[in-house]
């Protein structure tokens, strides 16, 4: 199953520089709006609107030792998106809303699924890297990290409640 790994990180031009030295290839950059749902406490429940492409998502996340499984990822159509908003809001109630760019990188090792950096208003800098077996050596050796500041709860827990 993969997993990501998150990491603030304070100047991101910076880390996208150390990605690049280490084999990265920039891919693209996306503007992303994230509904967050009242969840359990090692649940994640959120509706992801990708602006430039009009894609939606329902994910699902469970957290498991300060990682992040990907329960499940259903596109809908944009056409419902409010309508699925309005039902998990009624169902569950809206945590917050978060408005990040997310820039997405190749990088040359096979057990990386995805690396990206997410920027999001009003909470900060983050490196996700997904992928098989990514561990805390991976970071600091693979990576070259020195001192990663991991993020073991959900973004919608960094931002105070709507």
């Amino acid at each position: 199953m993969s997993e990501e790994i998150k990491i603030r990180i304070k100047n991101y031009e910076e880390i996208e520089d150390d990605l690049r030295k280490l084999g990265a290839v920039f891919e693209r950059e996306i503007q992303v709006e994230d509904t967050y749902f009242d969840q359990p406490e090692d649940s994640v429940l959120k509706i992801s609107k990708i602006h430039e492409s009009k894609e939606c998502f329902i994910v699902h996340l469970s957290a498991n030792n300060g990682k992040f499984s990907i329960v499940s990822k259903e596109k809908i159509d944009e056409r419902d998106y409010e309508q699925r908003i309005m039902q998990f809001d009624e169902k569950c109630g809206i945590k917050c809303i978060l408005k990040k760019r997310i820039r997405f990188f190749k990088f040359p090792d096979s057990r990386i699924n995805n690396i990206n950096i997410n920027i999001i208003e009003d909470v900060g800098e983050f490196l996700i890297v997904e992928g098989e077996g990514i561990t805390a050596d991976f970071i600091t050796g693979n990576l070259k990290m020195k001192t990663p500041e991991y993020v073991t709860v959900s973004f919608d827990k960094l931002k105070a409640r709507l």
